[in-house]
């Protein structure tokens, strides 16, 4: 039994109401109402900018106004009115949804909450704007929801005109109608309109289901991709008038027709699919925790009162970049020392006395290799030994410009766990990182993992590695800076990075180092 909806629909001021057929209300299971408010909404999406169906175009959506593309060639496509009948939109129960259990409903019949549907209506798609046009307001009883049936038909029956397109012109026998204007690239601009009796059936599945709650202010958005109808393979244009039955382009336009509409929760109504603004901002915040940008001003130490100069660290994604610049600093060739090793040279001449290095990771042509981390180490430049500027680079963007961490006592602690990925099931892992003053470790440790030997890869390079011997399998690895007897190096910075123990290049741990401390949290 199809359970009604109840609601209002609203198409260019024309209002139709939707009730069940016999006036009923929807119940909730102890046979009082239990409906929360939902909305159905169409867009007119367009490609992404600068494309169309795979070929560089152009789109222009006027505040007020039709939509215009243009294709490679330059052939351009007004598009002023498009009008689709929606025979049906079917939303079907998620299986096992609580609101629909035998025990919720010892009363009802087996199919008495499986599905809700609506329609028959005319969809008049909003060209000029980038909101979706909400066309159904309506109820829908709480509860999972994991699919959506999506109906394009031409109105039955044809001998009489229905009730939904009574004071319409829209024509009968037909399902949709575009109306507009082609301009074939050095030609005369053509009126077209463009019909079809189309019969389409689109199922769209919400994953995760689709969450109807009383609190909530549900919302389901139909995007129709209207700017991909009308094109070839190569994306250029087709004029729609030369879209005929039986026609060269017909089963083409069609099947983009077919394939451009999609469904998707938009509880707040922007056109884009909710699950994917989740995921785009949780990505987008977390390049945001691993960019990294540090500056600190050189001291002058004495030989050139004049000179300046300032240390700039930079960290984002796949790149990093440290540059040391100087002004007002005596001509000549003056070494940049890096923690007791001088990396490069500034060679200083003109009036202004400026000049600068900058050292990159990946190598690029013109700089020197950034195959160090200046992090918490001491910057100098000086000449023939002796220091003209200097300066202790913050480890931390925290860092205030008298080197101490706004956060407690300058020191960093990191912890994380190591996430198994399958190839031993009980080998479990971590990783710390650990700074103080001018003291920093790393530590890589792993149990009950396959004896063998392993290597610990840090940021796509081996680093080192764990030796498992015994029944417990267990190891670690310390790298630590400045460096000791007995432990690798600490000369690359973990945090942000990736950190996988592999094995013949199968990882069996891997995780990702945090860029704060755990306090921080």
């Amino acid at each position: 039994m199809l359970r009604p909806l109840v609601g209002l629909l609203v198409l260019g001021g024309l209002v139709l109401g939707l009730a069940a057929c016999d006036g009923s209300t929807v119940a909730g299971p102890d046979g009082a109402e239990a409906d929360a408010p939902v909305s159905m909404a169409f867009s007119a999406a367009s490609a992404p900018e600068g494309t169309a169906s795979g070929g560089t175009a152009s789109t222009s959506k006027a505040a007020s106004g039709p939509r215009i593309l243009i294709d490679p060639d330059g052939n351009e496509l007004r598009v002023d009115r498009v009008q689709m009948v929606v025979r049906e939109i079917e939303l079907d129960r998620a299986t096992g949804d609580e609101n629909c259990s035998p025990e919720d409903r010892p009363d009802a019949e087996e199919d008495d909450c499986a599905e809700v549907e609506s329609g028959p209506v005319l969809v008049s798609l909003p060209l000029d704007g980038d909101a979706p046009a909400v066309v159904v307001d309506t109820t829908l009883p709480t509860g999972r929801w994991d699919e959506v049936e999506f109906e394009v038909h031409k109105p039955e029956p044809e001998s009489s005109t229905p009730d939904f397109l009574e004071a319409t012109d829209f024509p009968l026998a037909t399902s949709i109608r575009v109306q507009g204007r082609y301009t074939p690239v050095g030609g005369a601009a053509q009126d077209f309109t463009y019909t079809s009796d189309l019969n389409a059936e689109r199922e769209i599945e919400f994953d995760p289901p689709l969450e109807v709650t009383a609190e909530n202010t549900n919302n389901v958005t139909f995007s129709v991709n209207v700017d991909a109808w009308f094109r070839r393979a190569d994306s250029t244009l087709v004029n729609p008038a030369r879209v005929t039955e039986g026609g060269a382009f017909e089963d083409r336009v069609e099947e983009n027709i077919e394939s451009s509409i999609e469904g998707f929760e938009d509880d707040d109504r922007d056109g884009r699919d909710d699950e994917e603004e989740a995921e785009d901002e949780e990505e987008e915040d977390e390049e945001d925790e691993n960019e990294i940008e540090i500056e600190k001003a050189l001291e002058n130490v004495g030989p050139d009162s004049d000179a300046s100069g300032e240390v700039e660290f930079e960290k984002e994604a796949d790149e990093t970049e440290f540059k040391v610049a100087v002004e007002d600093l005596a001509a000549g060739t003056h070494d940049v020392v890096i923690a007791d090793t001088t990396r490069g040279e500034l060679d200083v001449t003109g009036d202004e006395g400026e000049a600068e290095i900058e050292f990159r990771r990946p190598s690029e042509e013109g700089y020197p290799l950034l195959d160090f981390d200046p992090r918490g180490q001491r910057v100098e430049v000086q000449r023939d030994g002796t220091p003209y500027l200097e300066t202790v680079v913050p480890s931390d963007e925290n860092e205030n410009e008298d080197g101490e961490d706004e956060g407690e006592d300058n020191e960093v602690e990191i912890e994380a766990d190591l996430n198994n990925t399958g190839p031993d099931s009980d080998a479990a892992g971590e990783v710390g990182f650990e700074k103080e003053a001018d003291k920093a470790a790393f530590t890589v440790e792993v149990e009950d993992l396959t004896m063998g030997t392993y290597e610990v890869v840090v940021a796509d390079t081996v680093r080192g590695e764990l030796d498992m011997r015994g029944d417990e399998g267990e190891a670690e690895i310390e790298f630590r800076r400045p460096s000791e007897e007995g432990h690798p190096p600490l000369d690359f910075d973990p945090r942000g990075e990736r950190v996988a123990v592999q094995r013949s290049g199968t990882p069996y741990l891997e995780g990702t180092v945090p860029t704060r401390s755990n306090q921080d949290d």
